[in-house]
C-alpha cells in the first residue's frame, strides 16, 4: 500500500511537468541593433513630432500561453555618446550640431525617458506580454522622438544608447502556481541610432507685379521694393531663377496682349537688389539660414519702346528654387 502511494505521487508530478513544459521561455538575449530614423528634411524635423519605432534588440525565445502571474521587463537607459546633462542627443560631425531626443515605450509617447531613466513593461497575462513583442520571438520595440524647433544643416546624425535589461517572467505555471524566470543583461546591449537630415526649400512669398494703366508705355509705373522670400535648410546652397512665359526680346522680358488676332508686346526688365539685370540666365545664389531670406528686385518698363495698342498685357514669371 505504501509502495502504491509513492508511485501515484511520482506519476502526478510527471503529469504536471509534462503539462507545462511546452509553455516555457528558453531565455532572453539583447545584441546590439541598428535603429534608423530614416531620412527627413530639416523642416519636418523641426516642425513635426516624428516618432519612430526601433528594435531594442531584446529577444526572448519560447512561447507563452495562458500563464498567470505578473511578468516584468525593465530597461535602464545608460550614458549615451553625446548627452547634455541627462538629455540624449544625436550628433553630426559634419555639421557640428546636436539634436536632442527622448525615448518612449509606446507610439503615443505619453511619458518621455532620458538617460538614467528606467522603462518598465508589466503584464499580468501571457497574451499581454506577447503583445509587447508584436509576435512570438520578435524583439521588443522602443520609440524615439526627436525634439522639435531645431534648425539643422543637412547631414547624418547618430548616437548610441546603451541599455541594461532586467526581467522577471512567469516561465512555468499551472493555475495560480508560477515559477519565475529572472535574468539580466548589463553590457553589450546597444541601439545605434541614425537620422539623415536632407536639404529642402520653400518659396514663402512671390507677390504679383502691377504696372498700372496708362495711354503710353512711358506713363506706366516703375515698381520698386518688391521682394521674393525663400526659406532653405541651414547651410544649403541654392539658386533662384525667374523664367518668363513670354519670349524675351534681347535684354528685355515682354508682356503680351492679343487683340483681333494680333499679338503686341510691352517690354520690361527685372533688376536684382544690386541693380544688375535679372534674366532667365542669371540666377540669384544664396546659402540657406533655415529662416526666410529676401531677394529684392525692381521691375520697370522700357520707356523708349514704341507705342502699343490698347489692351491688357501680361507675362507669367515662374520662380524656381534649385538646391
Amino acid at each position: 500500500m505504501i509502495m502504491l502511494l509513492r508511485w501515484m505521487r511520482a506519476g502526478l508530478a510527471l503529469l504536471l511537468l509534462a503539462g507545462v513544459m511546452p509553455f516555457g521561455w528558453a531565455g532572453c538575449t539583447a545584441p546590439a541593433t541598428a535603429g534608423s530614423l530614416g531620412t527627413q528634411n530639416s523642416f519636418d524635423v523641426s516642425s513635426t513630432p516624428l516618432t519612430t519605432s526601433v528594435s531594442s534588440g531584446l529577444k526572448c525565445t519560447g512561447s507563452l500561453l495562458n500563464l498567470g502571474g505578473t511578468n516584468t521587463i525593465k530597461a535602464t537607459i545608460g550614458t549615451t555618446l553625446h548627452p547634455s546633462g541627462t538629455q540624449p542627443r544625436l550628433y553630426s560631425a559634419a555639421t557640428g550640431q546636436y539634436l536632442p531626443y527622448s525615448l518612449c515605450k509606446d507610439g503615443g509617447c505619453s511619458t518621455l525617458y532620458n538617460q538614467g531613466s528606467v522603462i518598465t513593461w508589466t503584464s499580468t497575462t501571457a497574451l499581454d506580454l506577447l503583445g509587447l513583442f508584436t509576435a512570438p520571438n520578435s524583439t521588443l520595440p522602443i520609440f524615439i522622438r526627436p525634439q522639435m524647433n531645431s534648425n539643422l544643416a543637412a547631414g547624418t546624425y547618430t548616437d548610441t544608447i546603451p541599455i541594461s535589461w532586467d526581467w522577471n517572467i512567469c516561465s512555468i505555471a499551472l493555475g495560480p502556481i508560477c515559477v519565475a524566470d529572472s535574468g539580466s543583461i548589463t553590457s553589450g546591449s546597444n541601439i545605434n541610432l541614425s537620422l539623415v537630415v536632407s536639404n529642402y526649400c520653400y518659396i514663402d512669398s512671390a507677390p504679383n507685379v502691377g504696372f498700372g494703366s496708362a495711354a503710353l508705355p512711358s506713363g506706366l509705373t516703375t515698381v520698386v521694393s518688391n521682394t521674393i522670400s525663400v526659406r532653405c535648410t541651414l547651410s544649403a546652397s541654392y539658386s533662384v531663377n525667374l523664367t518668363s512665359s513670354v519670349a524675351s526680346s534681347g535684354q528685355y522680358r515682354q508682356m503680351a496682349s492679343t487683340v483681333n488676332g494680333t499679338t503686341s508686346y510691352i517690354q520690361y526688365q527685372l533688376f536684382k537688389g544690386d541693380s544688375t539685370v535679372w534674366t532667365a540666365a542669371t540666377n540669384s545664389n544664396a546659402t540657406g539660414t533655415g529662416t526666410s531670406q529676401s531677394f529684392p528686385y525692381t521691375a520697370s518698363v522700357n520707356l523708349s519702346q514704341n507705342n502699343q495698342p490698347a489692351g491688357s498685357y501680361s507675362d507669367t514669371v515662374t520662380v524656381t528654387v534649385a538646391y
